[in-house]
C-alpha cells in the first residue's frame, strides 16, 4: 500500500489546525499520485526528536518559516509505540508515531497555505469518515489511526 504511513513508520504526523475554525477543520495535502488526501507526516532520523523531524517537513513541505509562519505544541497529543496491523498490513508491526497540533500564525502565512491547490481543510467529520469532497479517499492508515486512538473527537 502506497501510503505516507508506511509499515514499520518511525515517525511524526501534523494536526493542522483551521486558524478560524480551530478543531472542526484540519489541514490535508492532495497527494495526486496516490490520489488521497495525507496530514504531513515526517520520518525520525536518528538524532531528531519526533517534535524536530516535524518541524522541518512542515516547513519544508508548506514552504513556511520555521518558527516564525507556524506553531507547533510543545507536547505530543499522543505517543504510540505499538504493533498494529493497519489497512495494507498482513502482521502486526511495530509503529512508533508522534501526533502533534500545529497551527499556521499569522495572517501571511493562512494566506499562503489558502494559494495553494493541493491544500485542502477538511472537516473532522470527513476525516473520521475517510472521505474528503468528491468522495475522494483520506489516507486509509491515518483514517484508522485517528479514529483507534480518538485524535479528535467527532463531536467538535
Amino acid at each position: 500500500m502506497d501510503t505516507a504511513i508506511p509499515p514499520q513508520f518511525i515517525g511524526s504526523v501534523a494536526m493542522m489546525r483551521h486558524p478560524e475554525e480551530g478543531e472542526k477543520r484540519w489541514m490535508t495535502l492532495w497527494n495526486s499520485k496516490r490520489k488521497q488526501f495525507e496530514m504531513v507526516t515526517a520520518l525520525r532520523l536518528e538524532n531528531d526528536t519526533y517534535r524536530e523531524c516535524l518541524d522541518r517537513e512542515l516547513a519544508w513541505k508548506l514552504d513556511l518559516q520555521r518558527g516564525k509562519e507556524y506553531l507547533i505544541s510543545s507536547m505530543a497529543r499522543l505517543h504510540i509505540e505499538q504493533e498494529l496491523i493497519l489497512p495494507g498490513d498482513e502482521k502486526p508491526t511495530l509503529y512508533v508515531i508522534e501526533f502533534y497540533v500545529a497551527d499556521p500564525y499569522g495572517k501571511q502565512s493562512f494566506k499562503k497555505l489558502e494559494e495553494r491547490k493541493d491544500i485542502h481543510w477538511l472537516t473532522t467529520h470527513e476525516i473520521l469518515a475517510g472521505y474528503g469532497p468528491e468522495d475522494r479517499s483520506v489516507d486509509p492508515r491515518l483514517v484508522y489511526l485517528l479514529n483507534k486512538f480518538e485524535l479528535i473527537s467527532p463531536y467538535s
